[in-house]
């Protein structure tokens, strides 16, 4: 399938392509300049393009009389403004425009993104990256591997700096995509965790290290072990720690990523509809966070930063945990399980309370497909995040315009939503007791009962929307996380 790679040569575009896309807005294409060094022929092409180009109707695809390898020329209008919840790095538009066009089909295709400012090149190039996943089982049209070639133009002249960066970027959002879709008869709790040993392989700085099976009950992550403790392959916990040089002797920051494999629903199964397909996706947190990682080591980000992926599979079997067992939990709570299927917020809860615990970061970030309930709240491209610190808050939010990952804030309101949580017989339940009263809000706020006694700041990002749609994973949440981190 296609790898992604980023070139400031205009020259190449044409003379290794057998199909150029240019990206800009409809204002942009009009003027022109977005193809600026390329031959008259291919500029001529395009302007034709665009004049019939329409923001949010797709590509206008233009034939050309064969200019070095070049066949075609596809033109996508971007709108020449957007409303002030979307991101001006126009990453959704571009993943919707380009998806389903211009494949490399074992050659290679160009890509041209005109943008009206440098800084909207990540989450630009984060949006061709997500039209173009590489994971298959189709057994036609193998041999279908190429190059998609980006190139970034502003009106002054291409991009030539952090493009080393945005390759990273690309890269891991492969990565993350590539996990998501893979079936969990691929994908279990012991190949997941190889596959972030891998993709950290030979990185400097960082060190893996995991608790598998019962060892989890030693370290007190009883919770996650009840979780997945019936699967076939054990559940863990997998820590990858970066400590560079330049870090020591700093606090670090955490980043917690639910790693759910699969979500039968345990035994409250999910059996309305189809509610259990595409519960291979229930990792698209720990996905995130290990793309959001990798990113960040290979830009040496010079902070301390300590992630943890808690693996498991909500299976049913003998072993299964039962509604009314009641779980201890690593933060020492006692919970009553009323669901089963709100077993996501138990792993989480139980790895940030291990890792803050343990490392004592001065911010602790946690991303999870917790609840469908985010999407009624925030819809399908927007991930709900939620805070106890208004000004992390406010970064969040600046951080996702930034990169293109959208992000919409929900109520941290602690008195109105720990009475979701009542239980006679321990400290809390663990499914709220009215889905109508702000259940991502609810949801989330569990977590944080397991670290609240630690005064660190925190953020909870539900990212079940925007991290799979169209039954593919979309690496939602590596731009938003690696630039939060960066900012902090």
């Amino acid at each position: 399938m296609p790898t992604i790679r980023i070139t400031a040569d205009t020259a190449e575009l044409v003379t290794t392509s057998h199909s150029l896309v240019v990206v800009a807005r409809k204002a942009d294409l009009t003027d022109g300049w977005p193809t600026q060094g390329l031959p008259q022929l291919i500029r001529d092409a395009v302007s034709r393009a665009a004049a019939d180009a329409r923001p949010g109707a797709g590509a206008v695809v233009s034939t050309l009389v064969t200019e070095g390898s070049l066949r075609t020329v596809s033109v996508v209008a971007l709108y020449d403004q957007v409303s002030r919840h979307l991101s001006d790095t126009r990453s959704y538009e571009i993943s919707q425009a380009i998806k389903g066009i211009a494949r490399p089909d074992g050659g290679r295709v160009s890509v041209i993104l005109g943008l009206a400012d440098a800084a909207h090149a990540t989450g630009a190039v984060l949006g061709v990256a997500r039209s173009y996943p590489v994971y298959t089982r189709k057994t036609t049209g193998k041999g279908t591997a190429g190059e998609v070639l980006v190139h970034v133009t502003l009106r002054q002249g291409p991009l030539t700096q952090g493009l080393d960066r945005l390759g990273y970027a690309a890269d891991a959002t492969a990565l993350a995509q590539r996990l998501v879709d893979m079936p969990t008869a691929e994908l279990d709790t012991a190949v997941f965790e190889a596959e972030a040993r891998k993709a950290l392989e030979g990185l400097a700085n960082v060190t893996v290290t995991s608790i598998v099976g019962d060892d989890l009950l030693r370290e007190g992550l009883r919770g996650l072990h009840a979780v997945g403790r019936t699967a076939m392959v054990a559940p863990r916990l997998v820590v990858l720690d970066y400590a560079p040089p330049s870090a020591e002797g700093q606090a670090p920051i955490a980043l917690i990523g639910k790693g759910l494999v699969y979500d039968t629903g345990g035994l409250s199964l999910k059996i309305v509809g189809d509610r259990m397909l595409t519960m291979k996706c229930d990792m698209g947190g720990a996905a995130a966070v290990l793309g959001a990682f990798q990113l960040l080591v290979r830009a040496n980000t010079g902070k301390r930063i300590v992630a943890a992926l808690s693996m498991a599979e909500n299976a049913i079997g003998p072993d299964a945990y039962r509604p009314d067992d009641i779980l201890e939990m690593h933060s020492g709570k006692t919970v009553e399980v009323n669901n089963t299927d709100a077993e996501g917020r138990i792993a989480l809860a139980d790895a940030a309370s291990y890792i803050a615990r343990k490392y004592k970061p001065t911010v602790l970030i946690d991303a999870a497909t917790l609840t469908g309930a985010q999407l009624v709240a925030t819809g399908k491209w927007h991930a709900a995040i939620m805070s106890n610190d208004a000004d992390l808050e406010a970064r969040a939010v600046t951080a996702g315009l930034k990169s293109g990952d959208h992000c919409m804030a929900v109520m941290f309101s602690p008195e109105l939503h720990v009475v979701e949580f009542k239980s006679t017989v321990a400290d809390l339940r663990n499914s709220v007791a009215d889905r109508n009263n702000a259940s991502t809000s609810a949801s989330g706020l569990w977590v944080y009962l397991h670290i609240e006694d630690l005064g660190l700041k925190w953020l909870h990002i539900d990212l079940a929307g925007p991290a799979f749609m169209d039954n593919r994973g979309t690496g939602y949440g590596i731009g938003l996380i690696a630039e939060i981190v960066t900012a902090l």
